[in-house]
């Protein structure tokens, strides 16, 4: 159900939060009849749908459970909203950027997980947003946090009137196509020529794009630096910097990091990407180094061989091997237990000898139905391996390995 702007006004009064917090029944329908001895239809509607987000955003990890159980939202918005850890680390990042220090608008504020995030790093925020409903739930939620002295929000068209100059910008656009999330910039709203006139109309900022924005079209963007940032070994956001006191540079630079730790002392590792040669081609070693899915984002498999000591087995292929594990965020460690060429029979044989039972199913460069092929290859022994396939030129191949501990 999509909330509307009463029934937000309704869900932030004292009667509604009595509600929300009652023992109710787990059937949307059981506890929709148990509201209605205290309440009207729509208002009781709202109480089940808000709780059901609230849960939605707890198990999501993406906020503390403290804030989870006091957000308001639409489901919409919480579709669209950085998680907590995300946004903090942001807004030390954006610190790292602009020599200024002071206010940052926060285009495009949705439920306000940003301007949170921008607030606790140290920045006061001013949120804007086209739509009520955003406004309405980023102020509460705001509050909920502890940051409302440092956040106010306000409704505005963000494309209708002029930027102060010299201002610092957050912006996360909406990128959504008949409503389906896009990578393009085509289908961001605001749309691409905002979002490439914006840097030259500012004196700083970042933009909160799509992961899987086409690497051409990001790399044309006037930005200084394109972020790749994975949390939860997802490539979740791309983020482009850029600052008034910039030196010129002949190309973009490009980063990958990953973030993890605590929402609010959130802890990064990171990686300058494509400035490494070619990583040597050789046979394969004990160990398979997967890089995390942001230095893939960020083109940095190269980079990451050169600064861990790791090699290529085919210039197509992402995947690096080594002679011993690696110890850091930005790439998985897989210990070489055998390698069979990459059809069915041979790699289940493989399988029964080294007494496997659960099956982890990894690809590159092959489209295959790893849910149906787990399923398949799961053994009755006592070994949880994975199975990690590849096409190295005309030829498949099967690397079965044991996930290091991480």
């Amino acid at each position: 159900m999509s909330l509307t702007i009463e029934q937000l006004e309704f869900l932030r009064t004292p009667p509604a939060e009595d509600l929300l917090t009652m023992d109710l029944p787990d059937e949307p329908l059981a506890a929709l009849k148990r509201l209605r001895r205290s309440c009207e239809a729509r208002e009781a509607s709202a109480v089940v749908t808000l709780r059901a987000l609230r849960r939605k955003a707890g198990a999501s990890g993406r906020f503390p459970e403290p804030l989870a159980r006091k957000m308001l939202a639409t489901d919409k918005l919480l579709q669209q909203a950085s998680s907590l850890r995300l946004a903090v680390w942001k807004g030390r990042r954006l610190a790292e950027h602009v020599a200024a220090r002071g206010e940052v608008l926060d285009l495009c504020c949705g439920l306000g997980a940003d301007a949170i995030g921008l607030a606790r790093a140290g920045w006061e925020v001013r949120g804007v947003d086209v739509s009520p409903a955003a406004v309405l739930c980023a102020t509460h939620n705001a509050r909920a946090a502890g940051v409302g002295d440092r956040c106010r929000f306000e409704l505005a068209d963000v494309t209708a009137g002029e930027l102060p100059p010299g201002a610092l910008v957050h912006i996360d656009p909406d990128r959504r196509s008949a409503d389906r999330r896009s990578a393009s910039l085509a289908d961001c709203s605001p749309g691409e020529a905002f979002l490439r006139h914006l840097p030259e109309r500012t004196g700083g900022g970042m933009m909160k794009l799509s992961a899987a924005l086409d690497p051409a079209a990001a790399a044309d963007l006037p930005v200084s630096e394109l972020e790749y940032v994975s949390e939860g070994g997802v490539c979740r956001q791309l983020l482009g910097f850029w600052s008034a006191s910039d030196p010129p540079a002949e190309a973009t630079r490009r980063r990958a990091t990953v973030v993890f730790g605590p929402a609010d002392e959130p802890q990064a590792v990171s990686l300058r990407a494509g400035e490494a040669p070619r990583a040597p081609v050789r046979e394969p070693g004990s160990w398979l180094i997967e890089p995390n899915p942001a230095v893939l984002a960020a083109r940095g498999a190269d980079d990451l061989a050169a600064a861990e000591g790791l090699w290529r087995i085919d210039r197509g292929l992402d995947w690096l091997f080594g002679d011993g594990p690696v110890a850091t965020p930005l790439a998985r460690s897989f210990r070489v237990l055998d390698a069979v060429a990459g059809r069915e029979r041979d790699i289940a044989r493989a399988l029964r000898r080294l007494d496997a039972g659960r099956v982890e199913i990894k690809t590159r460069g092959l489209k295959l139905n790893t849910d149906v092929l787990q399923r398949r290859l799961r053994g009755r022994g006592s070994q949880n391996l994975a199975v990690l396939f590849c096409r190295l030129g005309q030829h498949q191949r099967a690397f079965l390995c044991q996930r290091a501990a991480t």
